[in-house]
């Protein structure tokens, strides 16, 4: 089923409701919209911190009608909210290489997006790899918007069968994803990676892809998530802290 048509579906089984608040009315409303756009990136540093985590932004908590969002994109194959959260995500990249910029850990050159792998039964289920997508659509608007040579490539695949992450507390997911990744190729010479996710929970996914990429010699320069599960508020540095580039999403 193309693309086209499971939206048309999703919408029929699903009426025409918003998702981030589920009131009739166009897929996402005006207020959720507003509620989206008060939120900027920041950076964010779940308690406790697996080892390996790099320095992680996402544009907005995971709360609220994001929610709503991110399931029915990745759950009811609702494919044109991606535009919306790859825009988020784009967002969260850019205030991290700025931010490297401004702290003089790197000068601007080619970046990979690397995509957290899906699990097979998930992609087959959803009928797509929705965090390959997100990643994609982020790749699209950074390069344009920075002049940077920036593009999405599935370094990273899952080596074996791995426990649904869902209700796992953070020793757990680290220790289901511990030696789960391999490196699957390599990059152009002289990018930078940096692991992308839809949401960043514990960590342990983006501390275990920073980890493999690594060791197959590859500079992590950070990462980035559309969103963050709201855990601990002192852990999280300040809207501003991360200084978005900008001012908004590219």
């Amino acid at each position: 089923m193309d693309t086209t048509l499971r939206e048309a579906a999703a919408d029929l089984l699903l009426g025409r409701t918003c998702a981030g608040c589920g009131r009739p009315g166009p897929t996402v409303c005006p207020g959720c919209l507003e509620w989206i756009a008060a939120h900027g990136p920041r950076i964010v540093r779940p308690r406790p911190t697996p080892r390996g985590l790099p320095m992680t932004v996402a544009s907005m908590p995971y709360t609220g009608p994001v929610r709503g969002l991110v399931h029915r994109y990745k759950e009811a194959s609702a494919w044109g909210l991606g535009g919306l959260l790859g825009e988020r995500l784009a967002w969260s990249v850019v205030t991290l290489l700025h931010r490297c910029v401004e702290d003089g850990i790197w000068r601007p050159g080619p970046v990979v997006l690397v995509p957290a792998p899906s699990r097979r039964m998930a992609v087959l289920r959803r009928g797509s790899d929705v965090t390959a997508r997100l990643a994609s659509g982020a790749a699209a608007r950074i390069g344009p918007a920075t002049g940077l040579p920036v593009v999405s490539v599935p370094l990273v695949r899952m080596r074996g069968r791995t426990a649904d992450q869902a209700g796992l507390d953070a020793g757990e997911r680290e220790a289901n994803l511990s030696g789960s990744l391999v490196l699957t190729r390599r990059p152009v010479a002289g990018a930078v990676v940096v692991p992308v996710d839809d949401v960043i929970t514990t960590g342990a996914t983006l501390a275990e892809m920073a980890r493999v990429l690594r060791q197959g010699g590859l500079r992590v320069l950070g990462a980035a998530t559309v969103a963050a599960t709201p855990r601990d508020p002192s852990v999280s540095e300040s809207p501003g802290s991360a200084r978005p580039a900008g001012g908004g999403p590219p």
